[in-house]
């Protein structure tokens, strides 16, 4: 099962997207990760990730104490599953980082 991988640096040059999932026939059959990630204070750090590590595709949205809002996905569809995760982020990845650093001014 081939698996593929890429990093989007479109955003800006301090944010990026990393995505990696597995394919069998043009099929998504696993979500590795669909992560936001923003360097902040010279670190790379994650503030929004897909994944299927608890058995089922859940949205992580880290704060910056380290806690996590886990969201269960609502599609099985993976081919869906994996298009809407990115798109979300794409979306909503300014907002996020909005957030997170808000947090960190608390």
């Amino acid at each position: 099962m081939p698996e593929k991988a890429w990093i989007d640096t479109s955003f800006s040059p301090h944010d990026r997207l990393r995505v990696c999932f597995v394919t069998k026939k043009g099929k998504v059959t696993d979500i590795i990760v669909i992560q936001y990630e923003a360097e902040i204070g010279g670190e790379w750090l994650p503030l929004v990730r897909y994944d299927r590590a608890h058995g089922y595709l859940h949205r992580d949205v880290m704060r910056p104490d380290g806690t996590q809002e886990k969201t269960k996905w609502p599609s099985e569809n993976l081919n869906q599953a994996l298009t809407e995760a990115i798109q979300e982020i794409k979306r909503q990845w300014a907002f996020y980082r909005r957030a997170f650093e808000e947090g960190l001014r608390k």
